[in-house]
């Protein structure tokens, strides 16, 4: 360094000047490192939110837009929409404030308008039902629908008509359900004798009290797997036909896909946010999917093994999944493809409530003999 002379020094930096080689040499001081790269990031978001607006047409262009809070720029009306929870008691509160019934709420390069009147939802829901009739592409509903490959939370076009068919002409049909009445008669029947054994268990005290809640939620689970993998449980089960450890958690994790499926995500409305997932929901999407998929995708990746190989016991289908994998297109091809048949399972395995259509008679004469035995 004793050959070398300061030529300038600022910021804690300085540049030396080597007379010998006339090179420059620069000394940083590295503590400013972290402050330097996060403007950097900083600027970076800020010009890709700003290339993102530019990309945006214009909707004020067009028509003119209801009224609505001052947006900030880039971020919209989401810094508000963070402070104030529960939000939609924020946005009722400000829509009464401004004595309107239609709103505009811009987050990020999302516009929200919320509605409180019947005729305008009736506009909305019937009139404009084509222009509307698509769905938002959210984070969580890319992890459930395994890239937006099953209905109902997939935006409207030909994968959404493609597996809306499938539905509505090989799941939900009427000849369909009434092929699988004596399942759910069979999951009704064993939710009565549950009941009434738990009503048994300890006549000297009255019985014991019994969650309905949980108990409905579990029967709904249990439902919905008879229909789809013709069994009750995914490991061995308990004796008097409550739900195991298995499918407690199976139940439990589709629930909580639930919670998080529309909920409030700064990374949908600035999806350049996404990597940091500031709310958690990702974090929380994936344990939860993480789950479902480890008790569905051994058993259908089997059973499409077996019906490939020709190894199967049964030729002719004997639950739901066993007609999604037979489906073939006009070439004599499978028609979904695995991971479109794993899509539909985790959507109708997640908590849908169906009613069973079952036999009255025999549950009253379950109750009335005094069951002693599981059905």
């Amino acid at each position: 360094m004793a050959n070398k002379t300061s030529f300038l020094t600022f910021f804690n930096t300085t540049l030396w000047l080597d007379p010998a080689s006339t090179l420059a040499i620069v000394e940083l001081d590295t503590s400013y490192l972290p402050t330097i790269l996060a403007s950097i990031v900083v600027l970076l978001l800020i010009k890709f939110g700003v290339n993102t607006l530019k990309k945006q047409p214009s909707l004020s262009a067009s028509f003119p837009l209801p009224p609505g809070p001052s947006p900030w720029p880039i971020l919209g009306s989401i810094p508000a929409l963070v402070r104030n929870k529960p939000r939609y008691k924020w946005i009722l509160g400000l829509m009464k404030e401004m004595n309107t019934v239609i709103a505009c709420i811009r987050l990020g390069n999302v516009h929200i308008i919320p509605v409180t009147s019947p005729e305008l939802a009736r506009e909305f829901l019937q009139k404009q039902d084509a222009v509307f009739a698509s769905r938002p592409r959210t984070m969580a509903t890319e992890h459930l629908s395994r890239g937006f490959l099953t209905t109902i939370v997939t935006p409207w076009g030909d994968q959404w008509k493609k597996m809306r068919r499938v539905v509505t002409s090989e799941m939900v049909s009427h000849a369909r359900l009434e092929w699988l009445l004596g399942k759910r008669n069979e999951e009704a029947n064993n939710l009565v004798f549950y009941v009434h054994s738990q009503c048994n268990k300890n006549s000297l005290i009255g019985g014991e009290v019994i969650n309905l809640r949980l108990l409905t939620r579990q029967f709904s689970g249990n439902i919905i797997r008879k229909m789809i993998f013709n069994n009750r449980y995914f490991g061995k089960g308990r004796k008097d036909g409550r739900p195991g450890i298995e499918e407690i958690e199976h139940v439990d994790a589709a629930f909580e896909v639930l919670i998080y499926v529309y909920a409030f995500g700064i990374q949908d409305y600035l999806p350049c946010l996404r990597w940091l997932d500031l709310d958690g929901h990702e974090k929380i999407i994936k344990r939860a999917m993480g789950v479902v998929n480890k008790y569905h995708d051994p058993i259908i990746e089997e059973r499409i093994r077996q019906r490939s190989n020709g190894t199967t016991k049964n030729k002719v289908p004997e639950d739901l999944l066993d007609v999604l994998i037979s489906l073939k297109d006009e070439k004599g091809k499978p028609l979904l493809s695995v991971e479109e048949i794993k899509a539909q399972v985790v959507f109708w395995c997640g908590p849908r409530v169906i009613t069973p259509k079952v036999s009255l008679p025999i549950h009253k004469e379950l109750v009335k003999t005094k069951v002693t035995q599981k059905p």
